[in-house]
């Protein structure tokens, strides 16, 4: 399991070298909380994180799932995708999903769906996962339970699909999948560095602790080498 660090560009080069410090090992470059967004500026800052030897995620997460409008969007894709290990889209962003994979290179795409308000029927949340890995992706699924059974439905429907996935439930009481959701093949988990950007994550920290007491020898390896 990877542990990934998602940032603004507030503080971001001090906040990279804490990440790395405190054993991040991806930094999720949220785009869509940049106070520029100028293509040359998110290049500039993914170099950065290239230059500490850690992993990227390129997001730029839109508003009807939890991100913002960001007008500068496909260029930036065009631009800097080639150069990071993981870009995450949306699921439904599905006239962009060629075009983006085809701009990777050793890089791979996270395909995300996102429900703050419930977890949907388990033939929804299948489906979910097929369909990102029939488009060759990392299906991901961050949904809000209501319950500890929504938690364990969407672990154990996860479960029986047998290719990397990345699952989140969000909120306390999902706060379990993120750290036992590698069992279920879960290969990326989300943490903060200073405040959490959703809810229920741990700080880097408490999940770097876990990974070592209870993950050892299963952390999903990418190469930082683009």
């Amino acid at each position: 399991m990877l542990i990934a660090v998602p940032l603004s560009d507030k503080e971001f080069r001090e906040n990279l070298k804490i990440a790395k410090e405190e054993g991040a090992d991806l930094i999720e470059l949220r785009v869509d909380l940049f106070t520029q967004t100028d293509p040359d500026y998110v290049e500039d800052l993914v170099l950065s994180v290239k230059e500490e030897k850690l992993g990227t995620i390129l997001t730029i997460r839109i508003p009807q799932e939890g991100g913002r409008e960001v007008p500068t969007r496909e260029e930036i894709f065009r631009k800097v995708s080639p150069l990071c290990n993981f870009v995450d889209l949306e699921l439904r962003e599905r006239n962009l999903i060629v075009k983006v994979k085809e701009r990777l290179k050793k890089g791979k795409l996270i395909l995300s769906y996102h429900n703050f308000e419930f977890t949907p029927p388990t033939w929804v949340l299948r489906e979910i996962l097929r369909e990102g890995h029939r488009y060759g992706a990392i299906p991901k699924i961050a949904v809000m339970p209501r319950s500890s059974d929504d938690v364990a439905r969407l672990l154990w429907t996860a479960y029986q699909e047998k290719y990397p996935k990345i699952l989140i439930a969000m909120g306390e009481i999902g706060r379990i999948s993120r750290i036992a959701g590698f069992l279920f093949g879960s290969v990326i988990s989300y943490a903060s560095l200073k405040e959490a950007l959703a809810p229920g994550q741990l700080s880097l920290k408490e999940m770097v602790k876990f990974r070592e007491l209870f993950c050892k020898g299963e952390i999903y390896h990418i190469s930082t080498e683009v």
